[in-house]
């Protein structure tokens, strides 16, 4: 279930490579469809907020704008150094370089504890534990990540995100280098992800009661609401 393939050290190097490559091309600050929705999962009166796994900060400063002060964290100290570059005209957000699974890397707890395309990178009967520990009383979990969608029976929903995905790029072309693209693929080629039919009985055991969003362009997410302090 999502076990680990790579080590945090691992994982640091290539995203360090990916910072390289990103701090060379124009930034992404238009949010995908996806990233849009898990954002409107964000109560209305929620004041902090994490991103763990925070890249280049897109998310963090996106929080941000919405008037909660964010904090992003990352295990790259490149994409930490990006982040900040990126965010210089941001108000609200703070980074910090750190690994929320390493003993005493405990962060406080926040309002809205959010992690995009990172959990697939750790076994994911510890990693969502993890996360639920910084989630204040009240507060929300929102969890995105990458599915498969593998099988014949497949193609038809397959074909259709295709021609969506081609169709946003006609509107909004990509900024992604060739060098950005070949950073991915290189950390991308030694990643596992979950079926999207596993998505839904994963989470149902890992954090009963949360709400799984399968997303037509190969994504998922899942919001979970911690119980109010009594």
């Amino acid at each position: 279930m999502g076990e680990r393939t790579m080590s945090v050290r691992d994982v640091a190097s290539d995203f360090d490579l990916i910072a390289a490559a990103l701090a060379a091309a124009p930034p992404r600050e238009t949010l995908s469809p996806a990233e849009r929705r898990l954002l409107d999962h964000i109560p209305s009166g929620a004041r902090t907020a994490i991103d763990v796994g925070c890249g280049d900060g897109l998310l963090t400063r996106a929080m941000a704008r919405r008037g909660l002060s964010v904090l992003g964290v990352d295990v790259s100290a490149g994409m930490i150094e990006l982040a900040r570059a990126r965010s210089r005209d941001a108000a609200g957000v703070v980074y910090r370089l750190a690994d929320i699974m390493a003993a005493g890397g405990l962060l406080g707890t926040f309002d809205v504890v959010l992690s995009v395309a990172m959990v697939h990178h750790l076994p994911l009967r510890e990693v969502v534990p993890a996360l639920v520990r910084l989630v204040a009383p009240g507060g929300v979990l929102l969890v995105q990540d990458i599915m498969n969608r593998r099988g014949a029976h497949q193609l038809p929903v397959n074909i259709v995100a295709m021609g969506v995905r081609q169709a946003r790029q006609l509107i909004a072309p990509s900024r992604i280098t060739s060098h950005v693209a070949v950073a991915y693929h290189k950390h991308g080629a030694q990643e596992e992800y979950l079926d999207a039919s596993m998505v839904a009985p994963t989470f149902a055991a890992l954090l009963p009661a949360a709400r799984v969003i399968r997303h037509l362009e190969w994504r998922y997410s899942v919001v979970w609401h911690a119980p109010a302090a009594a």
